[in-house]
């Protein structure tokens, strides 16, 4: 015989069920954020949820938690940050990693760009991370982290200052409460490096031998890092340590970027 459920049943399967639903999402959202290096790779177990591993043959120099104070449309504000940063046997190929958020009431700008001219923006996506991507020149003295390196080379005079070759990727998380950055590093390469900076500070696609060697640097780049899903049993996390030593707080500012004030706008996370 068929049962005939009747409707206080019916509602109450419906109850029972929705609040064992509700009950899971109060537990994720109540689970502590887990935020710092988990061997060698930067964790994060939610906003965003993901492992960022540099490849092999990238050491750790160090890594650490900070409270940059970055310049605003409302004067300065704190952001708080944890970084990790990477480099080969030579110190030539370097990788970065930081994990800026907002305070309360703030959110990162749209606008991911550097302060410096960019080409080859694009997408890259790359496990459960969807980056914005660009390639630019840096002058060392706006890196971070000078005091992690050998000291660069000095130029002549004409010459200008020593910079940097890098790849960058950025996406933001949490309705832009939360921004990840991913930047990898080289010399200018010989060869046509002339010519490749000058196009960079152009902001122009380089042509020819130039092109290529942009190319060959943006595979490298790629290769230098991987992004997992976090595991949902959670990994062994030693948390971002604070540390204003062993990092420049303005540079570090710089390259977490801009952020502005909350509207109660809609908006969309990159």
């Amino acid at each position: 015989m068929r049962t005939q459920f009747i409707p206080e049943v019916r509602f109450a399967r419906w109850a029972s069920l929705f609040l064992l639903l509700a009950l899971a999402a109060l537990a994720a959202a109540c689970a502590p954020l887990t935020r710092g290096l988990s061997g060698d790779a930067v964790a994060s177990s939610a906003r965003p949820a993901a492992l960022v591993r540099p490849a092999a043959g990238f050491a750790l120099l160090g890594s650490g938690a900070a409270s940059p104070l970055l310049d605003t449309e409302l004067g300065m504000r704190h952001a708080e940050a944890g970084w990790a940063f990477y480099a080969d046997a030579t110190r030539e190929r370097q990788l970065a990693v930081l994990l800026a958020e907002a305070p309360t009431g703030w959110q990162w700008e749209l606008d991911v760009s550097s302060p410096w001219r960019e080409v080859r923006r694009d997408v890259y996506a790359t496990g459960p991370a969807r980056f914005s991507g660009a390639t630019f020149l840096m002058p060392a003295s706006a890196d971070p982290f000078t005091a992690l390196l050998p000291a660069t080379p000095k130029l002549a005079p004409e010459d200008g200052e020593w910079r940097w070759l890098v790849r960058r990727y950025t996406q933001l998380h949490d309705f832009r409460a939360v921004k990840l950055v991913v930047e990898y590093r080289e010399p200018v390469p010989v060869g046509a490096g002339e010519q490749l900076a000058d196009a960079l500070d152009a902001g122009q696609q380089p042509s020819g031998r130039a092109a290529a060697l942009l190319g060959e640097f943006e595979a490298r780049a790629r290769a230098a890092f991987s992004v997992t899903e976090y595991p949902a049993g959670g990994v062994a996390v030693e948390g971002f340590a604070h540390d204003a030593r062993t990092v420049h707080l303005r540079n570090l500012a710089g390259m977490a970027g801009r952020m502005e004030p909350i509207r109660n706008l809609p908006s969309d996370d990159r």
